[in-house]
C-alpha cells in the first residue's frame, strides 16, 4: 500500500502558503498602481469654449500637484498623472487591512486632446484646487474672428 507523504507539521505548512501568496498579491497591488489596465482609471474632462479661450475643467480628486504633468505640442494637450493609494494597516497587528470593496481607482493615467484651434502656448494657465485641474488655453488672436489685413499700394 503506498504511503500518503505528508509534512510533519501541516499547519505550519498551510501557514507558510497563506502568508507567501499574501506577499504576491500585495507586490501585484502594487505593480498595478504603475501599470493600470488598459481601460482603467480615466478622469472626467470639461471642455469649454470661449470667444477669447478654452477652458478645461479635469475633475482628480486624491491627486496631489507634484504628481502631475501638463504639456501642449503640436495642438496636442497631453495631461498625465497618478493617484496613490494609501497603504492602510491594522492598529493592532499592522497588517495591510483586508478590502470587501474596493471601487475608488487607483495608478497613473494619461488624457490627450487635439485641439482644432492655434493656441497662445505662452499664455496658458493652469492651476489644481479643490480636487479639479483647471487649464486655461487663450486662442491665438486670429483663432475664429475676423482680422482686417491692410491693402498696400
Amino acid at each position: 500500500m503506498p504511503r500518503a507523504l505528508l509534512h510533519p507539521l501541516p499547519g505550519a505548512l498551510s501557514e507558510q502558503v497563506r502568508e507567501r501568496l499574501r506577499q504576491m498579491l500585495a507586490h501585484f497591488e502594487d505593480l498595478r498602481s504603475f501599470t493600470p489596465p488598459l481601460g482603467a482609471w480615466m478622469p472626467p474632462i470639461d471642455l469649454c469654449e470661449m470667444p477669447d479661450a478654452l477652458i478645461i475643467r479635469v475633475e482628480l480628486p486624491g491627486v496631489k500637484r507634484e504628481h502631475l504633468r501638463v504639456s501642449i505640442e503640436n495642438n496636442l494637450l497631453k495631461i498625465e498623472g497618478r493617484k496613490e493609494r494609501i497603504a492602510e494597516t491594522s492598529p493592532k497587528t499592522s497588517k495591510p487591512l483586508r478590502y470587501l470593496c474596493l471601487e475608488r481607482a487607483y495608478g497613473s493615467f494619461t488624457r490627450q486632446l487635439a485641439l482644432r484651434w492655434p493656441i497662445e502656448v505662452g499664455q496658458v494657465t493652469s492651476r489644481l484646487a479643490e480636487g479639479v485641474l483647471t487649464i486655461r488655453l487663450p486662442k491665438a488672436i486670429s483663432c475664429g474672428r475676423e482680422v482686417v489685413i491692410p491693402i498696400g499700394d
